[in-house]
């Protein structure tokens, strides 16, 4: 009970400082996170939709739109759990300065999760409202799952980043994390296509990214198509235990390199 409320206290604290931190750089913040998302929706949605009037029986743009929540959510939390997290770690002294205190790594790297994967989620929000403004909402009656959904899947892109983070040396080192990332889940696990329109062997390959689990489950929230509970508690568990991985070696490596 007293390691939750030290927790809360330490993700209040965190928070806080963060959220202060970006409100003064408001609109380069939206700028950075939510400017490419809307272009991409806006560019596929109706640039491809005038040629591709369905994708998985539904209308193209209702196709695309739960894949740019999904890019929006992903690529900022990558965004914030790298060159935000490691600016904070490397340069600014953030870190230390907070453990310093009577905080503990694993509290502090938690909090960094929660704030990104907060961020992650109003990205998303963001980029769901234009879409049900341009018609890519087919039903809503489902859309209060998105929010667990999204946090979810958050925390998994933040966990993932913070090991990218956990190795970095230089802010050229992120050149490979958004490479053979960020660039392939934005590619190949069902932004714009169907992933069973690639070959088997990359089929493979985007089903253990955790990007295509994460679409295939809001895609049906929002499209109307039949939902697969069973299915979606698998993707479900894998995100989640895919997070805890992600989290045990970027707490492991940082601290070797914090503290030996």
């Amino acid at each position: 009970m007293n390691e939750l409320r030290d927790f809360i206290l330490v993700a209040k604290t965190i928070l806080r400082r963060n959220f202060l931190v970006n409100y003064s750089n408001k609109w380069t913040t939206l700028a950075n996170n939510l400017g490419n998302p809307i272009l991409f929706l806006f560019a596929f949605g109706y640039g491809l939709g005038a040629i591709i009037d369905e994708m998985g029986d539904v209308p193209y743009i209702a196709f695309v739109v739960p894949g740019m929540i999904a890019y929006a959510t992903m690529f900022t939390s990558s965004f914030e759990a790298t060159i935000g997290a490691f600016s904070r770690f490397q340069f600014l002294r953030t870190w230390d300065a907070a453990l310093a205190t009577p905080v503990r790594l694993h509290q502090l790297l938690m909090a960094e999760i929660v704030w990104g994967a907060l961020k992650g989620v109003f990205a998303g929000f963001c980029v769901l409202l234009v879409g049900a403004a341009v018609g890519g909402i087919v039903i809503f009656s489902k859309l209060w799952l998105l929010l667990p959904i999204c946090l979810l899947a958050s925390a998994c892109f933040m966990a993932c980043g913070l090991v990218a983070t956990a190795y970095a040396r230089w802010y050229d080192s992120f050149s490979y994390f958004f490479t053979f990332w960020v660039s392939p889940m934005f590619m190949f696990c069902g932004v714009f296509f169907s992933v069973d329109r690639f070959p088997e062997w990359l089929q493979w390959v985007s089903f253990f990214l955790p990007m295509t689990p994460f679409i295939g489950m809001i895609r049906p929230l929002t499209t109307g198509l039949p939902i697969d509970w069973s299915l979606m508690a698998i993707q479900g568990f894998y995100l989640v235990a895919l997070t805890v991985f992600a989290f045990w070696v970027a707490h492991r490596k940082i601290k070797k390199r914090m503290f030996d």
